[in-house]
């Protein structure tokens, strides 16, 4: 952390937990409602999917019209979830420090630039943030682990590669992260996920974000 100077934070998890007040299984919910209101006939899997992200994926394959409108509602439904999330312990500690000691802030998020804005504007965090790079585009194929958001933080931050980290909770955060070459930081929150974000290639492993502090 001494030794970076562009740091780059996904944003559900190593910031807030963004569905902790309105679950992600009902955001899911609503959007396979809608869907099947459309006339979608779901699969299996996607009528027992909890994931808002992956339905969202799903809907790529539906044609234009409803990838378009299944991206308005999941974006409209995270920013009124991000009205309630919880900011993750030592997050916006960690954000207001680095920005103080002159390290450049980006979130790089598969959550809506939207819902992004919404939370660090709730929470005052406006002026320590450099930059935004998260959904905005229909096709889900540029999310995480595609390395499209983390490559667009880098270049519009001018970073070097060599002093850039990215704090993330996933294993596609991970994977993203290897691609890009910058180091990879994973937030290990949850029971198991430690041995899961060391083999998509963490360089270091946390248990807290507290510990970057």
């Amino acid at each position: 952390m001494q030794r970076a100077q562009y740091v780059l934070l996904d944003f559900d998890g190593p910031i807030c937990d963004v569905f902790s007040g309105f679950p992600a299984p009902e955001v899911a919910a609503i959007l396979r409602k809608m869907l099947k209101d459309a006339g979608v006939d779901l699969p299996p899997d996607i009528q027992e999917q909890d994931d808002p992200m992956e339905v969202f994926r799903f809907s790529a394959q539906l044609g234009s019209n409803l990838n378009h409108a299944t991206l308005k509602t999941l974006t409209a439904l995270e920013v009124e979830a991000a009205a309630t999330a919880e900011p993750t312990p030592g997050a916006i500690e960690l954000i207001q420090r680095s920005h103080a000691t002159g390290k450049a802030i980006a979130v790089v998020s598969n959550n809506s630039e939207a819902a992004v804005t919404a939370f660090i504007h709730t929470h005052g965090l406006l002026p320590t943030i450099d930059l935004i790079s998260a959904r905005v585009e229909p096709d889900p194929s540029l999310m995480k682990p595609n390395p499209h958001l983390v490559r667009q933080a880098i270049a519009q931050l001018g970073a070097d590669v060599s002093r850039s980290l990215l704090i993330g909770d996933s294993v596609t955060d991970m994977q993203a992260s290897k691609a890009t070459g910058i180091t990879a930081v994973g937030y290990a929150n949850k029971p198991g996920k430690a041995k899961l974000l060391e083999a998509a290639g963490a360089d270091l492993l946390v248990a807290s974000i507290e510990e970057l502090l």
